[in-house]
């Protein structure tokens, strides 16, 4: 037994020396850069995340950083949320829901805005907003596509005990229209792009911008890693910055990019998606406003137990301070 003690003692210690000589935390990286992992997914969302790693614009600011890639924003801030990633770009839906659960994750800026980047795509039926009573309307329930179907019910005062809806996932969206199992559904580009191409006659009949209801910003979501040392949130910043610069000054191999990235093949609708998406960062006043329109509809509706006060959600002030 003493044998064995002094073996696997033995053990131990040589296993620890080999992580202390590994950086075993994994918080330095090569020449002594801080590791981050970023999360990403295939969608126009996603491009700058990719061109911040791949062409080393987050290198260039002292960071080790490696991409892991998700099926939406959502798993990827679930991702950072559990410390599986440490930083991505979302919509405020998910940022708001996991607040509620008390996940530690921040905002620090957004590095997408866009008045067309939710469609609401109807077929030959629809041109105006009472044609949606009698109809069948496709979302994901409990998303930002939901929050917005309610807004613009409410705004254009409509009976939504007339219109029939179709809850599906993101993913099922567009062949459910393209089999007509929906007049209309609520989707996000490039597959607001797809719906109009999968059915004769559809088109975008309202965007999320239209009305104020629902202008989109891709916000910057942190977890402890980055919001908790401000030196490194700064860094992650200036590399987004750069990262937009260098995407509006290469718009051919952005549109490569994409058409690998989404599966588009047309170079027109690419680039037509693109020019309806600002990648410059920012921090906007009416985007955090946005935040807490979004936590109060959750409350509510009862999706969340409790209030979120989305000015505790964000670091307004560091954006700005990046650019210095």
């Amino acid at each position: 037994m003493r044998i064995r003690a002094r073996v696997l003692g033995s053990v131990l210690v040589a296993a620890s020396l080999v992580l202390a000589g590994c950086g075993g935390d994994g918080s330095d990286g090569e020449g002594g850069a801080k590791k981050i992992t970023v999360a990403t997914q295939p969608d126009f969302f996603g491009i700058p995340l990719y061109f911040a790693v791949q062409k080393g614009f987050l290198k260039k600011q002292g960071l080790d950083a490696k991409l892991q890639k998700y099926p939406t924003g959502v798993e990827g801030t679930e991702a950072v949320a559990t410390g599986q990633a440490d930083f991505t770009t979302v919509a405020g839906f998910p940022v708001v829901s996991l607040a509620a659960r008390k996940a530690r994750v921040k905002v620090i800026g957004h590095n997408a805005t866009s008045a067309k980047w939710w469609g609401f795509v109807t077929d030959g039926s629809i041109s105006k907003p009472s044609d949606l009573e009698g109809k069948t309307v496709g979302f994901q329930s409990n998303s930002t596509a939901n929050y917005w179907f309610d807004r613009f019910v409410e705004h254009h005062r409509l009976d939504r005990s007339k219109i029939k809806v179709l809850d599906a996932k993101f993913a099922q969206l567009v062949p459910s229209f393209a089999q007509g199992k929906a007049n209309a559904v609520i989707h996000f580009e490039p597959n607001v792009s797809k719906a109009v191409a999968s059915r004769g006659g559809a088109k975008v009949t309202w965007w999320g911008g239209d009305d104020g209801l629902l202008p989109f910003y891709g916000y910057v979501s942190a977890g402890p890693k980055i919001y908790e040392d401000k030196d490194t949130a700064l860094r992650v910043l200036r590399g987004l910055r750069e990262t937009a610069a260098y995407m509006k000054a290469n718009e051919a191999e952005v549109v490569t990019f994409a058409k690998e990235l989404t599966g588009m093949t047309d170079d027109a609708a690419v680039r037509n998606i693109l020019a309806q998406v600002d990648f410059s960062l920012a921090f906007d006043p009416k985007s955090i406003e946005q935040i807490q329109a979004i936590a109060d509809y959750q409350l509510q509706r009862k999706n969340i137990k409790a209030r979120v006060d989305a000015k505790s959600l964000v670091e307004t002030g560091w954006v700005q301070e990046s650019d210095r």
